[in-house]
């Protein structure tokens, strides 16, 4: 019971209390003569109404709750939501009305706050699935497998967050695989690296840490402790901390609230218990967060009992515990024993070390299945160990056997003449090797490099021409694509502050250019790939990426055309275009060629194994 007094209900008289240990905490009245009796639970309360103090009556009253989801019949047969229930209670007295007034305050504000607190969690719930909802890219427990060549290929995810990502790919994906018929599959073949370096980089997560370690709460100046404390710290506490969790479910919102908690909790004796710090005797706490300091023992037990590794037969000889050497021989002297006085008190420091060793353990372990540690687990760890003591004395040892290949020197082929056929004649080696001992010579002596440049003028400044345009022609790249010149590599992002190269197309026709560009490389790459390979069942993949690199010299051809019939007054717009298209253009046609050419002498072998 916390506050009581004389009030009337219902015109008769009794007493008034409030009974805070049940739950919900219930408001009583009791007539005097005990024939009759109610009780309001106070979480039914809405609303709590108290007559002004210059008023001479003296009144309370409550207000409950109305359930919007009922409907009630009014007398014309309308269903209208239900009137509240209110109760009226008269006092006499002012000042027991008044210590009533604020206990009831008191809790029905707490019974509110824990409603506020209930609806934010459901919704927390329910936005937490949609957030979830979106799965990893890759299964981080199974890294090994999740990385392979077929995983990646089949991992449509990945490769749509990737395409995300890189508008440059995108664009290449969208040329080569969706308007030329390019097969995913061999658009990505040729980027598995890309494909598993992004894996890698989207699949990263923070790893456990002490994070009470990094939480300092400042003292202001009106005694209150103040933390800026994030809500993933918050989740971090109460996954390597459960006595936290335990503390703050059996408190909030039934105690205090969720802010006030955090403040016990930063200055109390518990934190500084799993901060890993001293706690001394005159150190202030919390009286009611301090009372989980004897049940965070009960919890040490349990995490030594789960953390206890099993002793290896191979070491434990004898598998006696009382070879442990602590508990042999005399007590070591007080001044040798670690944390004690003289007294032979502890001064906590051992249980500090303890709890740090038990934390360090306890993250370990929580990422044993991550990052494919699975496979470590699965292996035999004692191997070594046990062939190390194996008699192998009497095994027979394995000789080394050897295949012996014979070669013979081929008989070469005579001419009429008698000279062999696939030797060069007497004259083109004696200039062979007048020319290597001119190169010797000029070699061993020293080289004037300015007779270079003084004697080829007209050829240099030629050559210096031709750099110079190229990189004019390609500088324009630098705006589109980052190239990283430790790494070696093209990132596809734009460089910030890169000056644009000017050119002569304009801007919808340059990139044009680009992309027909890129998608003919695209197709050259996975042409030669498959049309080296050698392999008869890479005919029909050949035979596609041929008819694809006709449709390209076609694409190119006809951009060319349509350059020079919109511009027929503007020479440099074609000669521009043609200088963008030219070397993608003999590197399609060069490729043609050379399947006609391998075409035409699988035809003719053929024809001549038929004759």
């Amino acid at each position: 019971m916390s506050h009581s007094g004389a009030a009337v209900y219902k015109k008769v008289s009794g007493m008034l209390s409030i009974d805070e240990e049940t739950n919900p905490a219930v408001l009583k009245w009791r007539s005097t003569d005990g024939s009759k009796s109610y009780s309001i639970e106070l979480n039914t309360v809405n609303k709590l109404q108290v007559t002004p103090a210059n008023n001479d009556k003296m009144m309370l009253r409550l207000v409950g709750k109305v359930d919007e989801a009922k409907k009630v019949k009014d007398n014309e047969g309308n269903e209208v939501p239900p009137k509240p229930v209110v109760h009226r209670f008269s006092f006499n007295n002012r000042i027991v009305m008044e210590n009533i007034k604020e206990t009831l305050q008191h809790i029905i504000s707490r019974y509110k706050d824990e409603e506020i607190y209930e609806e934010k969690k459901r919704k927390e719930a329910s936005s937490t699935p949609a957030q979830t909802q979106q799965a990893p890219l890759i299964n981080t427990t199974t890294l090994d497998d999740s990385l392979s060549k077929e995983k990646l290929l089949v991992n449509l995810k990945l490769q749509q967050s990737l395409l995300k990502e890189n508008r440059e790919l995108m664009k290449t994906f969208q040329e080569a695989v969706i308007k030329s018929g390019l097969s995913p599959h061999e658009f990505w073949s040729t980027r598995l690296p890309l494909l598993r370096a992004f894996a890698l980089t989207t699949s990263q997560k923070i790893g456990p840490y002490n994070v009470l370690s990094t939480i300092k709460p400042v003292a202001s100046s009106d005694n209150k402790v103040n933390v800026s404390v994030s809500r993933e710290k918050i989740l971090t506490i109460f996954q390597n901390y459960p006595i936290v969790k335990k503390a703050y479910d059996d408190n909030v919102p039934k105690n205090f609230k969720e802010q006030e908690f955090w403040a016990r909790f930063f200055s109390s004796k518990l934190f500084r218990k799993l901060r890993g710090e001293r706690i001394m005797q005159n150190d202030r706490g919390d009286m009611i967060i301090d009372r989980y300091l004897t049940l965070d023992q009960e919890f040490d037990r349990r995490d030594d009992e789960n953390l206890l590794h099993p002793v290896k037969k191979l070491i434990d000889l004898e598998g006696n515990l009382n070879d442990d050497p602590e508990r042999r021989g005399n007590r070591a002297h007080f001044t040798m024993l670690p944390g004690t006085d003289p007294n032979g008190n502890s001064d906590g420091a051992v249980d500090i070390l303890k709890g740090m060793n038990r934390l360090s353990e306890k993250m370990i372990k929580s990422l044993e299945t991550e990052y494919s540690r699975v496979n470590l687990q699965l292996q035999d760890l004692d191997k070594e160990e046990r062939e190390e003591i194996l008699f192998n004395d009497l095994v027979e040892e394995e000789t080394t056997e050897y295949t012996e290949i014979y070669l013979k020197q081929r008989t070469p082929v005579l001419d009429g003449d008698g000279t062999p056929s696939d030797m060069l004649p007497a004259s083109s080696i004696e200039e062979i090797r007048t020319e290597v001992n001119t190169l010797t010579s000029e070699l061993q002596g020293t080289l004037d490099l300015t007779s270079v440049a003084n004697a080829n003028t007209e050829i240099n400044q030629q050559v210096n021409r031709r750099v110079l345009k190229a990189v004019k022609l390609n500088a324009k790249q630098a705006k589109h694509l980052h190239f990283d010149s430790s790494m070696g590599i093209v990132l596809g992002t734009p460089a910030d502050g890169a000056e644009e190269a000017e050119s002569a197309l304009p801007a919808e026709t340059l990139e044009t250019c680009r992309v027909l560009h890129r998608t003919c490389c695209e197709f050259l790459k996975h042409f030669y790939i498959h049309f080296q390979s050698g392999e008869p069942k890479h005919g029909t993949t050949v035979k596609k990426l041929y008819n694809h690199l006709q449709e390209c010299t076609e694409k190119v051809q006809s951009l060319l055309a349509s350059v020079g019939a919109q511009s027929e007054s503007h020479a440099t717009l074609v000669t521009s275009c043609e200088a963008y298209l030219k070397p993608v253009l003999a590197s399609v046609t060069l490729a043609v060629d050379k399947y006609n050419n391998a075409m035409n002498e699988m035809a003719s072998v053929k024809k001549t194994m038929n004759a």
